[in-house]
């Protein structure tokens, strides 16, 4: 019971001061929403990507029209090592050498930092997605990555079973930063600072509201009390 009405207490202390200062508190998630909206929209680069997709086909027979159960185990195992293929500098290097991306600095570590290579679990698809400040290079990069893949993994691999699902399109809309998650994380770190100046004046609070405070502060019996004069009451 104590322990409920000391939380109580300090609830109660924690709302007051809350009610008190709604008004600063209020700006002051206003003002790092707004802030944090603003660098999302004019500080922060936009980003756009660009996705294509290849689908890897395995026939044990190529004159069948059909694709048996172990077609499909053995394509499905063929992805991760056509994925770290993509990922290899024999398909950076041409792709880089045949856009001039090195004229733009841009070398085979760059290109793994604006290509990501992954599969669609459990299929024969790999995705191929690259994400750049214009959105028709990223266009660019992924169909070329297509392009200079399907003709260098025949030589690789000696087999040609790579098929293109779907190339890549310019992007009409940005894919980074997201304006409403920054604009949360604004808000959040808003509550967060008004959190911390309730902390700071909670623990900083020296007065004294009720005889349980004055008995555990002073541990004297208490032997009277002054009525508030201001309190309403009859003549």
């Amino acid at each position: 019971m104590y322990e409920n009405d000391e939380i109580e207490i300090d609830l109660s202390r924690v709302f007051g001061i809350v009610k008190k200062h709604f008004k600063p508190f209020a700006l002051i998630i206003l003002a790092t929403s707004i802030v944090a909206a603003l660098v999302t929209l004019f500080l922060i680069p936009k980003k756009y990507t660009a996705e294509a997709k290849l689908i890897i086909v395995q026939k044990s027979n190529p004159d069948s029209q059909q694709i048996s159960y172990n077609d499909l185990q053995t394509s499905q195992k063929l992805v991760n090592t056509y994925s770290e293929i993509l990922k290899s500098e024999a398909i950076s290097d041409d792709v880089i050498q045949n856009l001039k991306l090195d004229q733009d600095g841009i070398d085979h570590t760059s290109y793994l930092g604006m290509v990501s290579i992954s599969s669609v679990k459990d299929t024969e698809v790999i995705k191929i997605s690259v994400e750049t400040k214009d959105p028709k290079l990223s266009a660019n990069i992924a169909n070329e990555i297509v392009s200079v893949f399907r003709r260098k993994i025949v030589t690789i691999m000696n087999i040609e079973n790579v098929t293109v699902l779907n190339s890549a399109k310019v992007p009409e809309q940005k894919s980074s930063p997201s304006n409403l998650k920054n604009t949360l994380i604004g808000f959040l770190l808003g509550c967060v600072i008004d959190g911390c100046i309730v902390v700071y004046l909670l623990l900083n609070d020296r007065n004294i509201r009720t005889e349980e405070e004055m008995k555990q502060i002073f541990d004297y019996p208490i032997i009277g009390l002054i009525p508030d004069m201001n309190a309403g009451g009859t003549e």
